[in-house]
């Protein structure tokens, strides 16, 4: 009866403060609104929080026969059960926040793609229902304290998710799909040509791609289906690799592979470990695996001077985060070794038997052995170190 009343009591104030003309379909919220306990509310006409509505522990529903509803204000309202059955879609104006459950019934969550603030927000332990081609998210869905989430998002008809997968706890992160040719993108003003590319990313997709705002290092994992027309991007499945358009390069490069599984008419692969926030967008790609690494001997001169004064190894860019560098002094002896070998090799070993490691590695040749997991290559050369 307590929840009930404090219903009522809410509602009266609500219609008090809107006008005349528009009370027939908004409901404005000028106060603070808040559902207790086992509270139910169902919006059946737009909501303007101009107000407080964050702190609920009840269910709130939006329900329209025809047409779309739309949530604006000044303010974003933070709900614990969020339903939404919309037969044209509940369009976002300002964010959304759930913190329980979100079930999609009927249409789609619309958010512009061109402000990402304006988002349905996933909080803590959230998590949602009812997702199909028509009941998604169609623009930016974003996640607050997860480590791990798949972001419901997709376009038009097409539900196209992508699966975080992060080393740690993720703040926050947004992320949304585009079913656009990144070369001509019409919804963002940013453009991902596909033919600047690095030497062994042989193909981008023309056809869509997906906008992950995130900072923790990650994987992500990627679906398709026949819609993709993969068969337009690669020949065989073990050439198919995650690309990320690199922005301080201003190029496609692959983001490696940890698996995939499929066929080229539908199905899934995950990158290997990258920095999301170096990325502007993310697709499918393919890589020439047949192709042989430009690797030779180097020399290694690390005084400072600002030549040679790292182990820089272009080849790396064939497997990123996904290979391995291991050098040995002339006797066979480990000197130093690396996982995702990130070009900053400047003559210190890094293993626990060297002495006095602080000092550098004496002049002399080595021996290098670098591992390209993603494309199964391997190779083994010299380098020679003078100071």
């Amino acid at each position: 009866m307590i929840s009930k009343f404090y219903i009522f009591m809410v509602f009266v104030s609500c219609i008090f403060n809107c006008s005349s003309v528009k009370c027939q379909n908004t409901l404005r919220n000028f106060g603070n609104l808040k559902l207790l306990n086992e509270a139910q509310m169902g919006f059946h006409v737009n909501l303007v929080n101009d107000g407080t509505f964050d702190e609920n522990s009840g269910r709130v529903g939006f329900f329209g026969e025809n047409g779309f509803l739309t949530v604006s204000g000044a303010f974003r309202p933070i709900f614990y059960d969020m339903e939404v059955m919309v037969a044209d879609d509940l369009m976002l104006e300002v964010g959304v926040g759930v913190t329980n459950n979100l079930n999609l019934i009927l249409g789609d969550i619309n958010t512009p793609r061109s402000f990402l603030d304006v988002n349905l927000d996933f909080i803590d332990q959230a998590f949602y229902s009812g997702l199909s081609d028509t009941t998604k998210i169609d623009g930016y869905a974003s996640l607050t304290h997860k480590k791990d989430f798949t972001f419901p998002v997709g376009y038009g008809n097409e539900f196209k998710p992508l699966q975080l997968l992060s080393e740690d706890i993720n703040a926050s992160a947004k992320c949304a799909y585009f079913q656009e040719d990144p070369n001509y993108p019409t919804s963002i003003m940013s453009s991902y040509p596909t033919e600047k590319r690095t030497a062994k990313v042989t193909a981008v997709s023309p056809y869509e791609f997906w906008d992950l705002e995130a900072i923790v290092p990650s994987r992500v994992r990627l679906f398709w289906n026949q819609n993709s027309r993969l068969e337009n991007v690669v020949e065989q499945l073990k050439n198919l690799r995650v690309v990320g358009w690199h922005i301080e390069k201003d190029t496609w490069v692959s983001l490696g592979i940890t698996m995939v599984s499929g066929d080229l008419q539908s199905g899934t692969i995950t990158s290997a470990i990258f920095d999301p926030q170096e990325y502007g967008a993310i697709t499918f790609g393919s890589l020439d695996n047949k192709a042989v690494a430009d690797l030779g001997n180097y020399l290694l001169t690390p005084n400072g001077d600002g030549v040679n004064d790292v182990l820089y190894l272009d080849a790396i860019s064939l497997s990123p985060g996904n290979n391995s560098l291991q050098i040995y002094n002339r006797w066979g002896r480990l000197v130093y070794e690396a996982e995702d070998y990130q070009n900053n090799f400047d003559g210190f070993a890094n293993v626990n038997w060297v002495i006095e490691r602080n000092r550098g590695l004496p002049e002399g040749v080595y021996f290098y052995i670098l591992k390209l997991h993603d494309i199964n290559f391997s190779h083994q050369g010299y380098l020679a170190i003078y100071r």
